[in-house]
């Protein structure tokens, strides 16, 4: 069964890695580089899955997932991120997202096993539970 797939990812080398193995698989992919219009995008198309980079700001400290959610039928949301930006994807995980896939993918089967990952915890969510930011103490 062939699914569609958003990326919305400035990450050229990820984004040319992730297609590349997508299609092959028979998946239909559209890939963009900024999250201008994702919303709209998804509202017309209705993809299966969008793999969105939760670097970006509009993710990590915007609404793009709240509105996400709000779709319906709603998509898998995969999150992106580098090992070294752990903070942002623990970050835009609080906000939505139903898993997160850290970069550099080492074997392209890890995008198909957090493609099916995704998929089940959009259809079964389980709670999550949000935990505040600690307040900065006075010196």
């Amino acid at each position: 069964m062939s699914m569609r797939i958003l990326i919305v990812d400035p990450d050229w080398h990820f984004v040319r890695q992730a297609r590349e193995y997508l299609e092959s698989r028979g998946d239909f992919v559209v890939c963009e580089q900024k999250p201008d219009g994702t919303l709209a995008r998804v509202v017309r198309w209705r993809p299966d899955v969008v793999m969105i980079s939760a670097e970006l700001s509009e993710v990590w400290g915007g609404d793009v997932l709240r509105d996400l959610g709000k779709v319906h039928p709603a998509p898998a949301v995969i999150l992106t991120a580098g090992l070294d930006r752990f903070d942002k994807a623990w970050q835009a995980w609080q906000r939505g997202g139903h898993e997160v896939l850290f970069k550099p993918v080492l074997h392209p089967s890890e995008l198909h096993v957090t493609i099916i990952s995704a998929l089940g915890n959009a259809l079964c969510p389980r709670s999550r539970q949000v935990v505040p930011q600690a307040a900065a103490v006075p010196a």
